[in-house]
């Protein structure tokens, strides 16, 4: 293993007052004046659950939007995109100088892999600007046979202090999405130490656990929130044995409008809207509101309000960040449905429903039903409504209507929620995206004299080179962003093409016509030497051969001998959860450990990796919450010191059973008592829950967090959701 930097990051200063802008190759920060220090603008980041929706985004002043293929993606409840969707939106976006990030954020079984593995090189081909990741497995083959994508590690992850920060880095990411549980002093504190970009959420929909820690999706039903099929339990009614009844779970939703500036001194890369499954009008609204933040400061503010207001959520808090008002999160009285409430179900009838209308409902609004104890049903849009016996565009608040259709499980006492309104169509704009074009990677070397373009990903590699004779600069200098940003445009079809790399030898001048021309030039020899076939290969399918070839030589020569740590016995366990208040705390507990003579330690998340780094001769185990669902991930933990991992728990036996015949290293048991969800919010006095089913919960306080568990689950299968095991069961 290496060593863990930990320094600063740095960013470019800009003279006060001096209106220069900062440009990079794929979108512009623009720098504003605060407080007589300069500070780049984040980006604005929105949520893309189809192809319409990113229309939505970026009309509304989205920098970058994050969408998911069908499957592997931790909104598979979204509609999702097609690879021509893709190719197509992200042809679109790419000489605006805005991005397209690509979700592939769930946990993967082993049976999966080579599935995974040609997704990988499907996206390869496609070239999104990030890969969004959760899996330790898919971080693995990416570097190894699809090193071209680049990596955002997902709050799926949990990083959540500097220590896990700097393993990210260390283990090739480049961006990593902050847990959403971390103080806003918490972020801060993080940034200072960080040496990748940093993502937060500024706005939507929270959950009540830590990310990756919540189990009680798979308990109601075997459906994996760890494998983006989350079916929100959490926003049920649940009684407490001390007398507390209702929503006792449901958090309410972030709205960060007034947490724009800090962010922006703090130094975070990214502001993310929550939403992928949410409709256009609710992205486009959004974005609007926090353009209009970034753009525009407080001078916006109400005007940025307004539009959220206008928007179906629920209440809105500062989510985590003002850790003085936690107690606030929770809103029990209120079912933790997002939307409006606009109609009850009055009756159930052949061939639909009567209701009874709150509020106005037209024709294109999205909405969906919720049951009276709370909960999430599968969103529609309205494309029938009848009153008084004929069809009707609109209905008023206060009269009784029907709607027309099959609505399995709906029962009179439901109310319909509005979450989307009509007059948002962005569909006619989304059908008239260019087609997609097929990705050109490009290295440059530029001097005054000799100008050198190496064509990636060709059989045979292709170079162009030109003889130049530039004069010295005087003023302005020619720079790699200058040569990336000219040569990326004007590419004839069916190409798009990003320059990867520039070297810059010397200080020159290059005018505009003089760069054009170059650029002209090489184009034209370039297209008569592309081949379409040969780059959407080597684009993807061969790091897609590679993997199948070494996935098949490994599996033939895993040895799981267990390795000895030479230890007593005694362990030292890392949890998966310590805030950077506490790393100083948990550091001399390590080294008293180690002191000591213990060897053997096992982490919960990849901070425990970094902790560790400075104590030569140990024995490291993953634990939970730190999943390994497949060997790929299993081999990654071993590159880095680990010499066995828990399988992750909602592994159902077969896929647990294929994972111990393929992994490296050995497994071992998890603990009996994993919890089913975890949060540092207080939910109440410790004691036994009941939910609507009449299921048993106890609530306990454990290092500082509201730990659910429960002694019910049993293992069973759905063929794609998981649940618990325990220790008895699993040996």
């Amino acid at each position: 293993m290496t060593v863990i930097n930990y320094h600063t990051l740095c960013t470019e200063k800009i003279q006060p007052g001096s209106g220069k802008r900062i440009e990079t190759p794929s979108f512009r920060r623009y720098v504003t004046t605060m407080e007589n220090e300069t500070f780049k603008l984040p980006e604005l980041l929105s949520p893309a659950g189809n192809l319409e929706c990113a229309v939505a985004a970026f009309d509304g002043g989205a920098d970058a939007v994050y969408c998911g293929l069908g499957k592997f993606n931790a909104r598979e409840r979204a509609a999702n995109f097609t690879s021509d969707e893709l190719g197509r939106l992200i042809a679109f976006v790419r000489n605006q100088g805005r991005k397209v990030y690509l979700a592939v954020n769930t946990l993967v079984k082993e049976s999966e892999l080579p599935e995974v593995a040609d997704l990988l090189a499907e996206a390869a081909a496609l070239a999104p600007d990030a890969l969004i990741v959760q899996d330790l497995g898919i971080v693995r083959l990416c570097r190894e046979y699809f090193p071209s994508l680049r990596l955002h590690a997902s709050t799926q992850m949990g990083i959540h202090n500097s220590a896990g920060v700097a393993a990210a880095a260390e283990w090739g990411i480049k961006r990593v999405i902050l847990e959403r549980q971390m103080t806003l002093e918490e972020v801060r504190m993080v940034a200072l130490a960080s040496p990748v970009e940093l993502e937060v959420f500024i706005h939507g929909s929270l959950c009540c656990s830590l990310s990756g820690q919540c189990l009680l999706s798979s308990c109601f039903g075997g459906l994996s929130g760890n494998r983006g099929k989350c079916k929100q339990p959490c926003r049920r009614r649940f009684e407490s044995s001390s007398g507390e009844n209702g929503f006792l779970l449901s958090v309410r939703d972030l709205c960060g409008l007034d947490l724009v500036g800090e962010f922006r001194k703090i130094g975070i890369a990214s502001l993310k809207i929550e939403g992928r499954l949410r409709s256009p009008d609710y992205v486009w609204k959004t974005a609007r509101a926090y353009r209009l933040m970034l753009d525009r400061g407080e001078e916006a503010r109400a005007e940025a309000e307004a539009l959220l207001r206008s928007t179906a959520s629920r209440r809105w808090s500062r989510g985590f960040y003002d850790g003085r008002r936690w107690k606030e999160l929770i809103d029990r009285e209120r079912p933790g449905v997002f939307g409006i409430p606009v109609a009850d179900v009055v009756g159930v009838e052949r061939g639909g429903l009567a209701l009874r209308a709150r509020e106005r409902l037209h024709l294109g609004d999205r909405v969906r039903f919720s049951a009276p104890g709370g909960g999430d049903g599968d969103s529609f849009s309205l494309t029938r409504l009848r009153e008084n016996g004929r069809d009707v565009l609109k209905v008023r608040g206060g009269v009784e209507c029907f709607l027309p259709g099959e609505f399995p499980g709906v029962a009179r006492g439901w109310q319909l929620y509005k979450i989307g309104e009509n007059g948002f169509d962005f569909s006619r704009r989304a059908n008239t995206l260019p087609a997609a074009r097929l990705m050109v990677r490009l290295k440059m070397e530029c001097s005054a004299s000799r100008w050198r373009v190496a064509v990636a990903g060709c059989k045979d590699e292709l170079c162009w080179e030109a003889a130049t004779a530039f004069p010295a600069a005087e003023k302005r200098a020619f720079s790699g962003a200058d040569a990336a940003r000219e040569f990326a445009a004007g590419v004839p079809e069916p190409y798009a093409a990003v320059v990867e790399d520039v070297k810059i030898d010397g200080v020159f001048f290059v005018s505009v016509g003089q760069l054009k021309a170059l650029r002209r030039e090489f184009w034209s020899w370039a297209a008569s030497r592309l081949h379409p076939e040969e780059l959407r290969d080597h684009a993807g399918r061969e790091g897609a051969k590679r993997f199948h070839r070494d996935y098949a030589a490994e599996a033939r020569g895993t040895t799981r001998e267990r390795v000895s740590s030479n230890d007593d016995g005694r362990c030292f366990t890392i949890p998966g959860f310590v805030p950077e208040t506490r790393l100083a705390v948990m550091r001399q507990a390590i080294q008293a450990a180690w002191a000591a003579g213990v060897r053997r330690f096992r982490v919960g998340g990849i901070h425990g990796f970094a902790l560790l780094e400075p104590f030569p001769d140990v024995a490291i185990e993953t634990v939970f919450p730190l999943h390994v669902a497949n060997s790929s991930a299993a081999r990654e933990l071993m590159e880095h010191g680990a010499v066995a991992v828990e399988g992750a728990v909602e592994l159902e036996r077969t896929s647990l059973a294929l994972l111990r015949e393929h992994s490296p290293i050995p497994l071992i048991a998890p603990e009996n008592a994993v919890p089913l969800l975890a949060t540092r919010l207080k939910l109440g006095t410790p004691g036994e829950w009941r939910d609507g089913t009449g299921r048993k919960w106890i609530l306990r306080q454990q290092d500082g967090l509201s730990v659910l568990r429960t002694g019910e689950v049993r293992p069973e299968s759905d063929g794609g959701g998981m649940l618990p095991f325990s220790r008895q069961e699993w040996l």
